[in-house]
């Protein structure tokens, strides 16, 4: 077994060889994890046992979820892409396809490819909604890690070449959270999130390692 330790709550975990290079969700606070090849280590005086290791608190990333990226947006979600502060993109299943956000609002970004950037730190947020009795309604939210490189010029290509530029789980900063409920509030009929209690309380908490919530309870 591989000893790890979470990056967001420290906590040591235990991983299988055969987990190398995968990305897994720590089980207590769900920060993303990619496992990697252990450092050799020295060997040990005597049969000595390091009291940290022998005391440590163990769990185990066998039971978690392997992350399967989407292959193709779902045609029932309205996607956002988030720069460090700012809105950057905005997907609908309207027909329009991928919107730039610019100083004078939504333009086609096919159409404006010159205008997108090659590079910087962007997360793909999936608002995930529901058609009801008495309409849509937002079930759930999920955020993807985009590429450094390239992930913005993938738009000129088509609706769904941006799934192939997801890298692992994503978490939203203050800025972003704040970006993405502005959005919510602009797209959508208050009717539409006023009882998404979970994803309300996921964009209103100081959690920025979570790559998300469904349902009505944030984290469920």
């Amino acid at each position: 077994m591989i000893r790890i330790q979470c990056p967001g709550c420290g906590s040591t975990l235990n991983a299988k060889p055969s987990l190398i290079g995968q990305t897994r969700q720590c089980p207590k606070c769900s920060t993303p994890i990619t496992i990697a090849e252990p450092a050799p280590l020295a060997a040990p005086e005597d049969g000595a046992v390091s009291e940290a290791v022998a005391h440590a608190e163990v769990s185990t990333t066998e039971a978690l979820p392997v992350h399967h990226w989407p292959e193709r947006l779902d045609r029932t979600s309205v996607y956002l892409i988030c720069g460090r502060a700012k809105l950057a993109a905005l997907w609908q299943n309207n027909g329009e396809g991928w919107m730039l956000k610019t100083n004078s609002g939504f333009v086609s970004a096919p159409r404006n490819r010159d205008q997108l950037p090659s590079q910087g730190e962007f997360r793909l947020v999936e608002l995930k909604l529901e058609t009801q009795e008495a309409g849509r309604h937002l079930i759930g939210l999920m955020v993807y890690q985009l590429a450094a490189r390239w992930a913005l010029t993938s738009l000129e290509r088509g609706d769904d070449a941006i799934c192939a530029k997801i890298t692992s789980p994503g978490g939203l900063n203050k800025d972003q959270k704040n970006v993405v409920r502005n959005a919510m509030k602009e797209l959508f009929m208050h009717q539409v999130w006023e009882h998404a209690d979970g994803v309300l309380e996921y964009l209103g908490n100081t959690d920025y390692h979570s790559p998300g919530t469904q349902g009505g309870a944030a984290g469920g």
